[in-house]
């Protein structure tokens, strides 16, 4: 029986000294680093199917996920926290194609830092003018509710009037 193949962004469980020097880069603890999370516990913390988490692999959506010796899919928090990333950004209206470029951009490293700032500055400005747009249109909402209840206490007074 042939060992399975895996895409090329996934990875064995990378060493000690790896996730050391990639904790150190990233600024972050190395036990966020350490992959110890099966697909079905990233499920049950992300709230996403174990298709869906298949499927931001495959589109690139969250990046090298490691494999164990099994060639089963294991997570670190550093994963589940960059899944959560992603997904928020979606949550926001930022398009599919625009997150896989930043995390392509993440996996560059440092050098790309300028480029990722300017794409979240500019999704930002964005989501101000959505902010807005949505104030304004709260404020129409809650201009017709208030019309609504001085409409139906004037209805039910005159009711009671004639009572």
């Amino acid at each position: 029986m042939s060992a399975p193949s895996h895409s090329a962004s996934s990875r064995s469980v990378p060493s000690e000294s790896e996730l050391e020097a990639k904790a150190k880069l990233l600024d972050v603890p190395t036990a966020q680093m350490v992959p110890d999370k099966s697909i079905g516990e990233v499920r049950e913390l992300t709230n996403l199917s174990i298709d869906t988490l298949r499927y931001y692999e495959k589109i690139g959506l969250i990046d090298h996920i490691a494999r164990d010796s099994s060639g089963h899919r294991v997570y670190s928090d550093l994963d589940v926290e960059r899944i959560g990333f992603a997904r928020r950004l979606r949550a926001t209206g930022m398009p599919v194609s625009q997150i896989v470029h930043y995390v392509r951009l993440r996996a560059q490293g440092p050098d790309t830092a300028d480029a990722r700032l300017n794409m979240l500055l500019d999704h930002r400005d964005r989501l101000l003018g959505m902010q807005q747009e949505l104030a304004e249109s709260m404020n129409l909402v809650d201009g017709k509710i208030l019309y609504y209840r001085h409409l139906i206490e004037q209805k039910d007074a005159g009711h009671e009037a004639t009572r």
